[in-house]
């Protein structure tokens, strides 16, 4: 097997290699060596100046950060080969198609100088820099009333690379011209020739810090930045017993380095080239310097905010007798200009809708080469319109049935994905949050609850919340957070054993007083579940996947079923609330189910331990001896259930069919554990 750049044909390590689809199961096989150099220095300075004059203390100062980061990158040097049963030359089975080479997807990458293919791993220099000057008040305004007042400026820099030449590059879609784009071949290959390729700039793709263009291709974007905050604490009855505290503040951040921009884009051409080849027959059929495939992108909008998130909370103390303190309070945030990612090379719905054709004449020889050998058809397309002689092809039908890749019909040629790294997510958190601590005759014990509901349209940094469904309406994934967790009761607790404490015996106070029991008790509900549907076979007429329909209530249920394998098994929820879409939906809505409609297991969990410290040599050492336990009394909890639906479910069909598993739990956080453990203390 030979390389798509024979610059890499020195490297010894095999291929990665993913096999799926039609099987029993997954297998993954990855490398990911991007070289050995990788730093991340950061930098700080900070100074602070404190004025008391009256009633006022005034305090001033700034924060300043360089943020460096170098290292080596890029895909796989020694190729990346996919077999998950999908493409125009498979047979229907990931591992019949590693055997016979039939390879639905190839992708291998390389440095590139200039444009020219030099082989191994790119290497980049990224900084930026975050500059917070500030001012806060604290005034005294009563004796038992204290205003906090005051103010943060966030002037940040983007994330972008020093060296020279830059290795980022930025892709900006009002500069790209379809008809300049290089055009496809039956493979999905670049005509060399035929137009712009992604190996060099140009038609959209520029080089950053220069041509006009700014450092990271953002603008800064720095203006707006203020940050007020203000908050109060007053004591109502003046018997320091009771407060009353508020406050309200807003946050600036810049954005992780590694995570938000990438490092200013690492991975990008022409740079670093890590282009895809689709449906390579035979393992030979990977010609060296032959033609590229479309590549993944990795794009920042020109302009954007910067992410910023408003707290506030108002909070009721009181101290009762006994050593008892309750609080009650508000908590909420309001997150604004959140990361997220949309997939910008998606087929326009608008495009597909209505069966709407597009030119592609590339593919009306396909589609003769299928009438003429049936076997290639995908199921169920017998007799479906595709191309006509004229190239004229149905994007719906050609993309449902998995005719051919939607990169055909992108909006960006010459690209496979595109994801786009946007601030536009939003967020809000809203919470009812009380707690007590009480010490009293050697107890010690804090209860904290929390009823709470955290809502977004994205919870994971920067992953497509949709699944690249439909990114064209990323509203419609707003729901309950990822990481959400309605009601939150735990407790911890030491408590000093009286017995013995004062005996008369030496043995006994020695032996049997001195003793003490803590323990950590959690009670929670469950994090929300999402999943999609999905018959085998189909995509949306997007070329993706899809949803499912909800027809009951998607809940929690307490049943059992009888599983062939493992005998009654609980059943966490019922599938049967669930079905397959409409056929006419995969051109539609995608599946009418919502995000994080279901939640999953909660926790009841109980950790706690025994111990005494035995003094040794007077008080100069200690012996302490500890009895731990964790889930104390062995109590089941489970952790994850099965969801989805089985892709043999008919189109408008309930989930609980031809499946074996249907919604039961597959998992728990295990059972008791128990350790002991002796402790030199001196």
């Amino acid at each position: 097997m030979s390389h798509l750049f024979s610059q890499n044909d020195s490297n010894p390590e095999l291929p990665d290699l993913s096999m799926g689809g039609g099987t029993q199961g997954f297998y993954e096989s990855a490398g990911d060596y991007t070289g050995p150099y990788n730093s991340n220095p950061i930098i700080t300075w900070k100074d602070n100046l404190s004025w008391v004059h009256g009633n006022h203390t005034t305090k001033m100062g700034f924060y300043l950060e360089n943020y460096r980061k170098s290292e080596h990158f890029g895909a796989d040097t020694q190729g990346s080969l996919t077999f998950d049963g999908g493409g125009s030359i498979t047979t229907g089975n990931g591992l019949a198609d590693m055997f016979l080479g039939r390879i639905h997807q190839y992708t291998e990458g390389t440095q590139a100088v200039n444009g020219v293919a030099v082989g191994g791993y790119p290497k980049g220099h990224w900084q930026m820099t975050d500059l917070e000057p500030y001012i806060q008040d604290d005034w005294k305004l009563r004796k038992n009333l204290t205003i906090n007042l005051g103010v943060r400026y966030y002037i940040y820099s983007r994330i972008h690379d020093v060296s020279r030449p830059t290795i980022d590059s930025g892709f900006l879609p009002s500069q790209y011209n379809a008809a300049n784009e290089a055009q496809l071949d039956a493979n999905g290959n670049l005509i060399p020739g035929s137009g712009a390729v992604w190996t060099d700039y140009g038609n959209g793709l520029v080089q950053c810090g220069a041509n006009g263009i700014p450092n990271g291709c953002q603008l800064a974007n720095t203006g707006g930045n203020i940050a007020p905050r203000v908050g109060f604490a007053w004591d109502p009855f003046g018997k320091g017993t009771t407060s009353l505290r508020g406050g309200y503040g807003i946050y600036y951040e810049s954005g992780n380095g590694n995570e938000a921009q990438t490092e200013g884009g690492e991975g990008n051409p022409p740079s670093d080239l890590s282009p895809s080849g689709f449906n390579v027959l035979g393992y030979s059929s990977i010609v060296a310097n032959g033609p590229l495939g479309p590549t993944n992108y990795t794009s920042f909008p020109y302009s954007q905010s910067w992410p910023s998130v408003q707290q506030f909370s108002l909070t009721v103390e009181h101290q009762f007798p006994s050593n008892t303190l309750v609080s009650v309070a508000y908590v909420g945030a309001l997150g604004r200009h959140l990361a997220r990612a949309q997939l910008i090379n998606e087929i326009n719905p608008a495009l597909v809708q209505n069966g709407a054709t597009m030119n592609a004449p590339v593919l009306a020889n396909l589609v003769g080469t299928k009438a003429a050998n049936p076997t290639l058809n995908a199921p169920g397309d017998m007799g479906q319109p595709l191309c006509d002689a004229s190239g004229n092809c149905h994007v719906a039908t050609t993309l449902i049935f998995g005719e051919e890749p939607s990169i055909f019909f992108a909006p960006y040629r010459g690209y496979n994905t595109i994801t786009d790294k946007q601030n536009t997510a939003v967020s809000s958190y809203n919470a009812l949050q009380a707690s007590l601590r009480h010490t009293s005759h050697g107890l010690t014990l804090q209860v904290a609850y929390t009823w709470s509901h955290a809502i977004d349209d994205s919870t994971s940094t920067y992953q497509e919340t949709a699944g690249g469904i439909n990114d064209y309406t990323l509203s419609r994934w707003k729901g309950t957070g990822d990481l959400n967790r309605a009601q939150v009761l735990q407790a911890n607790y030491v408590y000093a054993l009286p017995f013995f404490k004062n005996s008369s015996s030496a043995v006994a106070r020695q032996a049997l007083g001195g003793w003490q029991i803590s323990g950590i008790t959690s009670f929670f509900t469950g994090e929300p579940t999402d999943f999609n549907c999905g018959v085998t076979g189909y995509n949306t007429n997007l070329g993706g996947s899809y949803r499912c329909d909800v027809i009951g209530k998607v809940a929690p249920t307490k049943g059992t079923y009888d599983d062939p394998v493992y005998g009654p098994t609980r059943q966490w929820w019922n599938p049967a609330t669930v079905a397959q879409p409409l056929f006419s939906e995969l051109s539609t809505t995608y599946g009418n189910m919502g995000r994080n409609i279901l939640t999953g297991p909660g926790r009841n969990n109980w950790d706690m331990a025994l111990e005494k410290n035995f003094p040794l040599h007077g008080e100069a050492f200690k012996l302490q001896f500890r009895l731990e336990t964790f889930n104390t009394f062995n109590h089941t909890q489970y952790q994850y259930a099965n969801t989805g639906c089985s892709g043999s479910t008919g189109f408008g069909m309930p989930c609980n069919l031809n499946t074996t598993n249907p919604g039961e739990v597959n998992s728990d956080w295990g059972p008791r554990n128990v350790q002991l453990g002796l402790k030199l203390i001196f």
